[in-house]
């Protein structure tokens, strides 16, 4: 039942909502070559055209979810969770600290001095330390001389590097305790999330993409499940008791609502609509139209640390087959040699 799901929530219909390949681009794309084009209203914003697309992706799989759902999933705390989720409203995307959103503001300006950024750290032991065990980290560490000064560890990672330090501190933030056997996923997503994102930067280059946006990416890549624990935490809370629903029912709500609600919260925390659909489509189901070497690197470090965890034999043709993947295999070999040196 839940294969026929999986295809029903991947397949053709499906990319007909894909942020991808959106009705919005496709209005947008007739309109440029009409006669009328001047007359035409003005085109969508690309962050109103994405979220648009997310909020059409999550209704759609939302409602494919629940009509395979299992008479037992249906008489269960189910429902109600999928339904808020299908919101993505402000109770179920929660904002960040206004702490780290104005941190993640100051280190993404270009024309911060490196003093005022340096300040963040000072300010919080959190952050300081997170920043010293990036700045003396294998990929910083140029000698075997320790980086033991804030601002000195601020030069070495540069801004890029702090705004993934700040991403870390503000993605933990998130964390929760939903209760019972939730509690263990939650820390496991956690933990799956902070191994991709090394993976990602290492072997960005091969893909052409920056090493320290896909490490950020990569840490955000299932934040959509983040926001699925929050929420089941939040249910814990006003019903005063454990939230109770079939195990496989909740891994599907797991697998099918992660992306666009991940990229929801990415829009609702202006980290930008690349990143939004990056997060979005980083299961490269459907596979998008042209090429898209972001979400490659995220599909390809994903299944490098999962396959690593796992203890499982890295299937490198079937990786590239099933992702669509377009770089070349011996070169991300290379580099993920290379970092385990």
């Amino acid at each position: 039942m839940f294969s026929q799901l999986w295809r029903r929530l991947t397949g053709a219909r499906e990319s007909s909502v894909s942020v991808a390949d959106s009705p919005e681009r496709n209005a947008i794309a007739a309109t440029a070559s009409a006669p009328e084009a001047a007359l035409a209203p003005p085109a969508p914003a690309p962050e109103v055209a994405t979220e648009a697309s997310l909020h059409r992706s999550l209704n759609w799989r939302t409602r494919v979810l629940m009509e395979g759902a299992s008479r037992e999933a249906k008489t269960s705390d189910g429902p109600e969770l999928v339904e808020a989720l299908r919101t993505a409203s402000d109770s179920v995307i929660r904002q960040p600290p206004i702490a780290a959103q104005q941190a993640l503001r100051v280190a993404s300006d270009p024309n911060s001095p490196v003093s005022r950024v340096t300040t963040l750290f000072e300010n919080d032991p959190m952050l300081a330390q997170g920043l010293l065990r990036q700045a003396n980290s294998i990929y910083y560490r140029r000698d075997s001389t320790p980086c033991t000064s804030l601002n000195a560890g601020v030069q070495r990672v540069g801004m890029k590097g702090v705004q993934s330090v700040l991403m870390t501190s503000m993605v933990q933030q998130m964390l929760c305790r939903p209760g019972g056997v939730y509690d263990t996923l939650v820390q496991k997503v956690w933990s799956h999330m902070q191994r991709t994102a090394p993976v990602a930067r290492a072997i960005a280059p091969a893909f052409g993409v920056d090493p320290e946006s896909a490490y950020s990416l990569a840490l955000l890549h299932d934040v959509g499940k983040l926001v699925i624990f929050d929420h089941v935490s939040r249910l814990r809370h006003e019903h005063r008791r454990e939230v109770k629903m079939p195990e496989v029912f909740f891994r599907q709500v797991l697998l099918h609502l992660h992306e666009p609600l991940g990229g929801l919260a990415v829009m609702r925390w202006d980290l930008g609509s690349d990143a939004a659909r990056a997060v979005a489509e980083h299961h490269r189901r459907p596979l998008p139209a042209g090429p898209d070497r972001v979400t490659e690197c995220l599909y390809v470090s994903e299944c490098v640390e999962l396959a690593h965890t796992n203890f499982t034999r890295l299937d490198w043709e079937k990786i590239w087959e099933d992702g669509g993947i377009t770089t070349d295999v011996v070169e991300v070999q290379d580099r993920l040699a290379r970092m385990e040196e």
